[in-house]
């Protein structure tokens, strides 16, 4: 590589940095911080989610077609759309599940459970799949499973509601990651394109979910609740904004410098959640959640070492 060749790729690594770094944490703690304020503010989760994923549909047509951001060049097609069917059932349930979760609790336990799935992904592995893990990354999985009681243990604002929404949460998460492990799905589509096509699946998906749980409620509220829709609208455009910074990322720098970003996004999510909601955390907490975050930090170095 000459010296020209160098200079200019450390200057676009700089301007990638400078540009999507930021960015990444930005729509990272603001998405999280709006899905709790909507979850507290307007407890009908699927409705949300139904909104959501409508708007995610619009933001990325709209990225493609008028911004150019999105590549949504390969035409769509029926025969797409089957394969993605049953992966994105648990999907919506993960995601409707998310957002009951936040309605009881708070970020720093939504934290805690989402390190707290690693354990039981990895417990999966080992006694399913065979999976075998060397003695560091088993140590890195005690130190996040002890973080992980001391926060439990010390949690001044559990509640047994909170805890199995956010237990069902989980699960629904750890199942979602063997599904998408065991039924990889190989499309013709960009990644956008896939992201169109699992927010449209979604949708009556949603509708089923919605008329179940008896939210239909939630919809007449709607019409006297501009704010919501305001805060739907923005917690979208954000999650289309995190799934661009992180592909722009990973294209650039190592997947750890990306991971260090996320667990700042969490760390500051954490923060702005004890101001905003008045969320308590007591020392013994914050020392149960830096031991988490700290496991599964270490954790993903080690996993990356395995041939």
């Amino acid at each position: 590589m000459s010296p020209m060749e160098s200079h200019t790729k450390t200057s676009s690594a700089i301007a990638t940095a400078a540009l999507f770094f930021p960015s990444l944490i930005i729509c990272s703690v603001g998405m999280i911080l709006l899905n709790k304020t909507l979850s507290v503010g307007f407890p009908y989760p699927n409705t949300i989610l139904g909104l959501q994923n409508g708007a995610s549909v619009l933001y990325l047509w709209t990225g493609s077609r008028v911004l150019g951001i999105f590549d949504l060049s390969v035409p769509f097609r029926l025969s797409q759309f089957k394969p993605f069917l049953y992966p994105t059932l648990n999907w919506v349930m993960m995601l409707a599940l998310s957002l009951k979760m936040l309605q009881y609790n708070s970020v720093a336990t939504m934290v805690m459970f989402k390190t707290l799935g690693t354990i039981l992904t990895c417990t999966v592995e080992i006694f399913y799949f065979g999976v075998r893990y060397s003695r560091n990354a088993k140590a890195a999985l005690g130190v996040l499973a002890l973080g992980s009681a001391i926060y439990a243990g010390s949690d001044v604002g559990f509640s047994y509601t909170g805890y199995f929404w956010a237990t069902m949460q989980i699960l629904s998460w750890v199942l979602q990651t063997f599904v998408e492990k065991i039924a990889t799905v190989d499309s013709e589509q960009t990644k956008a394109g896939v992201a169109v096509i699992r927010n449209l699946l979604s949708l009556p998906v949603v509708a089923c979910l919605i008329g179940v749980s008896g939210e239909l409620g939630g919809i007449k509220e709607l019409l006297d609740r501009q704010e919501v829709w305001g805060q739907v609208a923005l917690s979208s455009l954000l999650g289309c904004g995190l799934g661009l910074s992180t592909s722009a990322l990973y294209k650039t720098f190592a997947p750890t410098a990306v991971v260090v970003a996320n667990n700042i996004g969490k760390c500051i999510s954490i923060v702005f959640g004890c101001i905003l909601f008045h969320d308590k955390l007591i020392p013994t907490q914050i020392c149960g959640l830096a031991l988490s975050l700290a496991g599964s930090f270490w954790y993903g170095q080690e996993e990356k070492k395995t041939p």
